[in-house]
């Protein structure tokens, strides 16, 4: 059985080489055509490899074509912020729940970056009575933090799986750093770090309610690790929804 278990073992390895292989080449006609701008010939080549890729179950490789396939899409409309998000929430909807976590963190770095880019609108509008509607580019600050906080907490959802996922698994789609991936082994670590990005951002201040949670000097923030990890975060806090308390 362990003889049998092995040639299989190196059946499957030697198939998943190939397939690998296989995309390597769709990949580099991707970037042909996009260096030729040819956008829609791109877009074409993408869909192969991400069917494939899921197909696989190279979970990585699907998701960086998919996010290269709506910025593609979002680009020969016109590179508007608001055709990329709409495309990658239908995309969310039909994923496979192992790239649900890290297209909720592309989505909430998607709208941050557009608050980013457009941080003087936001800085002169005011919240209103009425509920905003669906369009998020006339949405105020407030409302903007909201729905990125709730994108990166829909990511965060699923902490077992993310805690058992390896951050090499995604690999092909992310960045490689100077430090090894002990530093941050698991994919739970990843998307920890860039909501914690969020969270503990200076223009947090400006969407701060009256009953605004306050760091306390001499409360367990600052006191040895201990006591920091003994602290019941949020007791007695009206403002759960306080970005410096998600980030504690």
């Amino acid at each position: 059985m362990k003889r049998l278990l092995a040639v299989l073992a190196l059946v499957l390895a030697m198939s998943n080489s190939l397939c690998a292989a296989s995309r390597d080449a769709q990949w580099k006609k991707v970037d042909e055509a996009i260096n030729k701008g040819l956008p829609r010939t791109a877009i074409d080549a993408l869909e192969p490899i991400i069917q494939g890729a899921l197909q696989d179950r190279a979970w990585g490789e699907a998701t960086k074509a998919i996010a290269r396939k709506i910025v593609l899409e979002g680009n020969i409309q016109g590179n508007k912020p608001e055709e990329k998000i709409t495309r990658l929430e239908a995309e969310i909807a039909k994923a496979p729940k192992e790239i649900v976590p890290l297209l909720d963190t592309i989505l909430a770095n998607w709208y941050w970056h557009y608050f980013q880019n457009n941080r003087w609108r936001f800085m002169q509008r005011t919240a209103t009575a009425q509920a905003p509607g669906k369009d998020f580019t006339t949405w105020d600050l407030t409302r903007l933090f909201a729905e990125i906080d709730r994108q990166f907490q829909a990511a965060l959802a699923a902490a077992d799986r993310l805690k058992a996922t390896p951050i090499a698994t995604f690999d092909s789609l992310l960045q490689k750093g100077s430090l090894p991936d002990a530093y941050r082994p698991t994919l739970y670590d990843f998307i920890g770090q860039e909501a914690l990005r969020f969270y503990t951002a200076g223009e947090q201040a400006a969407a701060k309610p009256q009953d605004a949670f306050e760091v306390s000097a001499d409360g367990p923030v600052f006191a040895p690790a201990e006591q920091f990890l003994g602290w019941k975060i949020g007791e007695n806090v009206t403002d759960t929804d306080s970005p410096p308390l998600k980030a504690f």
